[in-house]
């Protein structure tokens, strides 16, 4: 099987996104909202440079109907900059149906971003890219606005240096669990647009395994036609060391292996740990790294759910 592949609109203009925006409509017949959420810790450098380009291109022209982000705990001025850059600021610890959050990683700041924003279609971009460009978001949103059957679009580039979980770890995973998926070019990648419907339906592990825990759902749930992949060019963004990259592969790997024996109705043996052992500074050392292994529920299961929605719903603009 082929995975939908999107060269990218021909016309990556504001106007054009903010056209389709407009010629499509929700289920219940009102104009589609669009949200992009960044989940974002100490990303000073990088921030304003991310949320600028969508505020004063997107959100300018009705393209985009806001930026949320997610301040993740930031010891540095994250959150002051991006809400200078025109973004609605959440302070992670605050936010949500859930304040707290133990071990919490990028997959339970997604989870908070989907219930603060207040779009149909939200757009996850991360908030570490050196170089950014607002037609990424363009190209991501508009298969989802013109596709019905699409519940996920997932990003690719041409320009990458990245990859190295993805090459050792997502793509061998993949073959072996979801060949369906295996063409994806960047099955991690942290930009990607899902419809919130869908979004809300899913189990979210609270840390690195959440990317290939949302394609291994909706893969299940939808089947891989439903999933799309669309070329954004280049991606230039700050590195993780390989310590990081260790425990990022494991979390994945974990999540894969817990979503599959649940779908067989097992559960994972007792005697598999969550530790992830890297070499430490000085020859021979080993450093124990806790994974992070807990899970939130889907957020139509949460009894605030549909209070939530209905605030949602309310709180848009009378055409």
């Amino acid at each position: 099987m082929t995975i939908k592949t999107f060269p990218g609109s021909d016309d990556d203009r504001p106007e054009a996104l903010a056209s389709a925006k407009r010629s499509c409509t929700t289920e219940t017949g009102e104009p589609t909202r669009i949200s992009v959420v960044v989940p974002a810790r100490d990303c000073a450098r990088t921030i304003e440079g991310v949320v600028a380009p969508i505020v004063e291109d997107l959100v300018a022209a009705y393209a985009v109907d806001e930026v949320v982000v997610v301040n993740h705990n930031s010891s540095d001025d994250t959150a002051r900059l991006a809400a200078r850059a025109g973004a609605r600021v959440i302070d992670f610890s605050e936010a949500g149906p859930i304040t707290e959050i133990p071990d919490s990683g990028k997959g339970s700041v997604m989870w908070k971003g989907i219930w603060a924003s207040d779009g149909d279609i939200v757009v996850f971009i991360d908030g570490d890219h050196l170089r950014f460009d607002s037609s990424k978001v363009s190209r991501l949103a508009a298969p989802l606005l013109a596709d019905s059957s699409l519940q996920h679009v997932r990003a690719f580039y041409d320009h990458y240096e990245g990859g190295r979980t993805t090459e050792a770890m997502a793509r061998p995973v993949l073959s072996l669990l979801h060949p369906e998926l295996a063409g994806m070019r960047q099955p991690l990648s942290g930009e990607h647009a899902s419809r919130r419907s869908a979004l809300a339906e899913l189990v979210f592990p609270v840390g690195w395994g959440t990317e290939f825990g949302i394609l291994d759902q909706l893969s299940r749930r939808y089947g891989a036609d439903a999933i799309g992949q669309v070329d954004l060019r280049y991606k230039e963004h700050v590195k993780g060391d390989w310590a990081h990259i260790s425990l990022q592969a494991f979390e994945l790997l974990y999540v894969a292996l817990r979503t599959d024996f649940r779908a067989q109705g097992q559960v994972l043996p007792e005697h598999w740990g969550n530790v992830v052992m890297t070499p430490g500074d000085r020859p021979g050392e080993v450093v124990r790294r806790a994974a992070r292994i807990a899970e939130l529920p889907p957020l139509v299961s949460l009894p605030g759910w549909q209070d939530r929605e209905r605030e949602r719903l309310a709180s848009r603009p009378v055409p």
